[in-house]
């Protein structure tokens, strides 16, 4: 008898009726398909996926049915223009990437970045130059961008194409988009936002005098994974074209060249209704969602001991909780919930995400919250909380180009190498070392350091702890014609 597959897995999730705090945003229901008239989409998902037939139209070549569903997104979010994504942000980050910053050229970008755009980095051969983050409050979280170290970095570097940051980070910290635009715009460059997180945050907005929408602070472009938070199907997303500023055909052209000949009309249809619901019901939608949030919030912080990140630089929709003070890890925490019925997004050192979404509805909050509620009497408040503060490196390395190539070495033999993906240590998972960067001496001891006493870092392989990704030695890197000795 075959092993369960991916098929079998699905199936049996869905008999335990889990409460999802973890994207995607409709949460695997069809309630809100339903309520606006779009339940035989979902009933028909088999005869929904369909091919480029007469009449479906083409995304490569969009001109009735695709082009008005991206006009129509467009107008919902007041772009210019607006381009469908069947590979998620990330695909849309790369085309933006590529668009914007030609090759060889340097793209300032926050060191929080997605993996898609370090992709970008090896496929343009364009050289980085990294601004650090913030550091959110006293949990050692990644934060905000600062406008000033924005500034620095194009002081610096005059010959900049590009600038892009992450807005929402993955905490759900929000960056002053509006002045990073300011800045980025008095040295004539598009700002790229990668608003995979923040979706929603256009319809937010409607009801607050402080706006968060990218698309509402200037950013050039906006890439929004609209399954994350709201309805459409995992991996659909949507890219909003802000300025003149981008050469919109010259990105729609690089698309075409990243994007399937094969797309999925069901990933595309969903974006279709995704679009209408929000256009019909965004406000009574949004607004519920917000109630059941401030209601989260509100009980949740009257129980002894129950820490909830909240604050103005945080997107409230990303619920951060953490019972340190009853003894329990983030990763015990998680496991607790999971028993309790309750699937969280992640774990960030002693704190859990409740990754909320507009299919969430109040019976979600008040189980979560039962449960929180359960686990607290279970442990009860110690008095001696597990949590250790986090010790917060930072260290100036050299920056070489991005390698397009990588081997694995043990970390004792790392130095001088260039590295091929962030290391990352986690929590607080806060990169080190960003893709580029030349270990050295001082930061190969720490992350030896590190390992030694049982920390994870991410981009440290398991075998022994002792492995590595990381590129050619930098002084072979630039020169291909060098002679390799054994």
């Amino acid at each position: 008898m075959s092993k369960a597959t991916i098929a079998d897995y699905l199936i049996d999730h869905k008999k335990i009726q889990p409460i999802s705090f973890h994207m995607p945003g409709h949460k695997g229901r069809t309630d809100l398909y339903k309520r606006y008239g779009y339940g035989e989409f979902v009933r028909n998902m088999f005869g929904n996926d369909i091919t480029e037939i007469p009449g479906a139209d083409a995304l490569q070549h969009p001109e009735s049915t695709i082009r008005q569903v991206m006009e129509n997104y467009a107008e919902l979010y007041g772009a210019l223009h607006t381009e469908l994504l069947v590979g998620g942000s990330s695909v849309g980050l790369i085309a933006s990437i590529l668009a914007t910053v030609p090759r060889g050229g340097k793209l300032i970008v926050a060191r929080n970045a997605h993996k898609s755009v370090f992709s970008a980095l090896r496929l343009g051969g364009i050289r980085p130059v990294y601004i650090r983050p913030d550091t959110y409050g006293k949990v050692a979280l990644q934060g905000a961008v600062p406008p000033k170290a924005v500034r620095e970095a194009l002081e610096a570097h005059p010959d900049a194409c590009a600038v892009l940051i992450t807005h929402p980070n993955y905490y759900g910290v929000l960056s002053n988009v509006e002045r990073i635009a300011d800045i980025v715009h008095e040295y004539g460059l598009p700002l790229i936002v990668d608003q995979a997180h923040g979706a929603h945050l256009k319809f937010f907005d409607r009801t607050t005098i402080w706006k968060n929408a990218a698309e509402n602070l200037g950013a050039d472009i906006a890439v929004n994974s609209t399954h994350k938070t709201l309805l459409s199907l995992t991996g659909s997303a949507i890219l909003n074209v802000c300025s003149d500023r981008v050469d919109a055909e010259k990105l729609s052209a690089i698309l075409r060249m990243l994007q399937t000949t094969s797309p999925s009309y069901l990933m595309m249809g969903s974006l279709d209704i995704n679009e209408k619901i929000l256009r019909q019901g965004a406000d009574e939608l949004i607004g519920t969602w917000k109630e059941d949030l401030r209601y989260f919030y509100q009980t949740g912080g009257e129980v002894p001991g129950l820490r909830i990140l909240a604050g103005d630089q945080m997107d409230l929709t990303k619920i951060n909780v953490s019972m340190a003070d009853y003894g329990l890890t983030g990763t015990r925490l998680e496991q607790e919930l999971r028993r309790e019925g309750i699937w969280t997004e992640m774990v960030h050192g002693d704190y859990v995400q409740l990754m909320t979404g507009i299919g969430n509805t109040r019976v979600d909050y008040q189980l979560a919250l039962l449960a929180l509620d359960r686990i607290g009497r279970k442990y009860g408040v110690t008095g001696a909380p597990v949590h250790e503060e986090d010790e917060l490196a930072s260290f100036d390395l050299e920056l070489r180009d991005v390698p397009i190539e990588r081997e694995y070495v043990p970390l004792y033999r790392a130095e001088g190498r260039v590295a091929y993906e962030e290391l990352i240590p986690y929590p607080p998972g806060i990169p080190v070392v960003c893709p580029g960067e030349v270990l050295s001496k001082d930061v190969v001891l720490y992350l030896q350091r590190l390992v030694l006493f049982g920390r994870t870092v991410l981009g440290v392989g398991d075998e022994a702890f002792t492995l590595q990704k990381v590129g050619l030695p930098h002084a072979l890197h630039h020169d291909p014609h060098a002679e390799v000795t054994p």
